[in-house]
């Protein structure tokens, strides 16, 4: 392993190892670990804990059976219970609880206290003025012998009209002062029972969709999550989860719902001990108070016993209601815990049941790989005792191992998956798979036809195909097979080596038949002559030439080219040599272009250079002329 290998493999270990970090980290039981702490800090800081309630509406939903269903909508109607309790308690707690003057809930007071002091006298000013106004002649007046005229009793009635307004408008101020200081003071903690009132008004708030009452349409809808979908063994093992996940949180929300019943004994305890304490005490004074009937007291003295007595029975009171509240509450989370239990019991039944069938389904799988070696072994015994014919069914052994295998393969997997529930979807799916995998030997199918056509090719026949000329030795559903015969310099010299095509060449690409009609092309040859050497007169003896050693093939390639020809261009075809002239490097180059057969290709070139051979000589060039053959070009229509 060189450097760049190593270093490649630690980082990715690194990474492999920050990712499973980050797997646990943001996995279920990761978040409990890693937030526990900050969880119990919030759960201490909030008046009222809805834990039983949220748990409660999470396993409502994955109730399946209806037994199950009714057990799900007792638990939430208890859980609900138990949060009207925790409020309940929440406030009785806050109003019983004494608040440490500090110096910015002394400020708030004092501010709450002026403010009601400005909106009480607002009040009552707002309220006199109005009286002015509805009955002007019921205020008294100075001099009520004399009578006002109109225009003065008008601009009264606006003066106080103004200050009406006035006053409303100082009232509106002051009222939002006043609830901006309530506001600072539940701030600063100063008024406990504003923040559980404001729980209570959120609570009552999310109760508002279902009208008011316990939404129960919840409980059951996820219950397909418990339930298998079908026979399969995934789907069963799935349920199988869900149920034992569902029983386990089932089993700790009856224990959360018990430890909490417990935590509330513990304190309905020692909150009784506390009202006997304060029973006792009060009993005390008063007997204390009655021992001495002719002692003279102060004249204050009474009252102030009396205020302080009211005082102290208001607080035994709030504890009487406390001990009542939380006597009812510990009975609602014993019923909570019991409807817990019940349920869980039920879903424990149907974890059961699904367990059981799934080990049913892994003995259905274990007798079928059983059988397939059982089914090895016995074709393993009777391809051994056909000793003569071994060789020969060596084949039809390895087929027959490789069927019995995949049709227990097969079985197990319908056994794990299932049957597919859209059977002609999966048909479908399935032939769309095989019409992409076979798409090659499907268009050479459907291109067999079209070679055995009327414009096809046939054995025999010398072609072109995909750049690759020779003769036709085979043509199949599938495939067409040539014996190559070289390049177009070399062509009719076979080379020895059987090229085989796929028919979809047919539709999808392109071949020459040379052997049918439009076996003409066109060959090109060059001749290049010196510098000083003129070329017209040579120009015109090699198109005499040329034209005299084609005429015969012109003349039959015109006339099936003008019957191929549709319309009036088939009479614009022609045949006829062409010959041009153009300056090259050293010298001249000439071209000619003549139409000949495919056949007989080779045969008209050689006789032509021989001729032109004789030509040049003739015009005593002095020094030889290069000949150099150019690429032929098919002439079909």
């Amino acid at each position: 392993m060189n450097v760049y290998q190593r270093a490649s493999f630690i980082i990715l270990i690194a990474l492999l190892l920050l990712t499973g970090a980050g797997l646990v980290v943001t996995s279920e039981w990761g978040h409990r670990a890693t937030s526990g702490g900050n969880r119990a800090n919030s759960a201490t800081q909030t008046p009222v804990d809805l834990g039983q309630f949220r748990t409660a509406q999470a396993l409502a939903v994955l109730a399946a059976t209806p037994e199950e269903q009714d057990h799900a909508r007792d638990a939430l109607r208890m859980a609900d219970h138990e949060v009207d309790f925790a409020f309940t308690s929440a406030l009785y707690q806050a109003a019983s609880k004494a608040v440490a003057p500090t110096p910015e809930i002394k400020e708030v007071q004092e501010r709450i206290a002026k403010a009601e002091k400005t909106v009480a006298d607002l009040d009552e000013q707002i309220a006199r003025l109005t009286n002015s106004l509805v009955n002007p002649a019921a205020k008294p007046a100075a001099n009520s012998a004399a009578k006002l005229p109109a225009g003065a009793n008008q601009d009264k009635q606006a003066a106080l009209n103004q200050q009406l307004d006035l006053a409303k408008a100082r009232q509106e101020l002051n009222q939002d002062e006043l609830a901006d200081a309530k506001q600072d003071l539940e701030r600063v903690g100063g008024d406990p029972q504003a923040r559980v009132q404001r729980m209570i008004d959120a609570y009552n708030a999310s109760e508002q969709s279902s009208g008011g009452q316990l939404d129960l349409t919840i409980v059951g809808r996820q219950a397909n999550a418990t339930q298998p979908t079908s026979n399969s063994f995934t789907s069963r093992s799935h349920a199988w989860y869900s149920l034992l996940k569902l029983t386990l949180d089932l089993s700790q929300a009856a224990q959360e719902a018990k430890n909490s019943a417990a935590k509330f004994s513990v304190r309905h305890d020692q909150l009784e001990h506390e009202l006997e304490q304060a029973q006792a005490q009060q009993s005390k004074k008063l007997a204390g108070t009655a021992s001495l009937p002719d002692q003279p007291s102060p004249p204050a003295a009474a009252p102030n016993q009396t205020r302080e007595a009211i005082t102290t029975y208001r607080s035994l009171s709030v504890l009487q209601r406390r001990l009542a509240g939380l006597d009812r509450r510990i009975r609602n989370l014993q019923d909570l815990a019991a409807a817990y239990e019940q349920w869980g019991v039920l879903a424990a039944a149907r974890q059961r049941a699904l367990l059981h069938s799934l080990f049913i389904t892994l003995t259905w799988m274990l007798f079928i790989a059983l059988a397939v070696i059982i089914a090895d072994y016995v074709m393993d015994g009777m391809f051994h005792r056909l000793e003569p014919d071994q060789k020969r069914l060596l084949t039809l052994s390895a087929v027959a191992h490789i069927t019995a295998r995949a049709i227990g393969v097969v079985l197990i997997l319908l056994l794990i998956f299932g049957p597919p529930n859209q059977t002609a979807t999966v048909i479908a799916l399935a032939g769309a798979g095989l019409t992409v995998v076979l798409k090659d030997f499907i268009v050479g199918f459907f291109g067999w036809f079209v070679l055995m056509g009327k414009n096809g090719i046939r054995q025999g026949d010398w072609v072109e195909i995909n750049g690759v000329s020779g003769e036709v030795v085979e043509i199949g559903l599938f495939r067409t097979v040539l014996l190559e015969s070289g390049n177009w310099n070399e062509s009719g010299h076979p080379t020895g080596r059987r090229v085989a095509f796929v028919n979809s060449f047919a539709i999808e690409g392109h071949y020459f038949n040379f052997s049918t009609h439009g076996q003409w092309l066109w060959d090109e040859l060059q001749v290049a002559l010196p510098a000083d050497q003129d070329p017209t007169p040579v120009a015109e003896e090699i198109r005499k030439l040329v034209t005299k050693e084609t005429e015969a093939n012109v003349r039959l390639a015109e006339q099936e080219w003008s019957h191929k020809g549709t319309g009036q261009t088939g009479n614009l075809f022609s045949a006829a040599p062409a010959i041009s002239v153009r300056p090259a490097n050293l010298g001249f180059e000439i071209s000619v272009r003549y139409v000949t057969r495919a056949s007989e290709r080779l045969q008209q070139r050689s006789k032509i250079y021989y001729d032109l051979v004789e030509v040049l000589r003739r015009k005593n060039m002095p020094q030889a002329a290069a000949v150099s053959p150019g690429a032929p070009a098919p002439a079909s229509v």
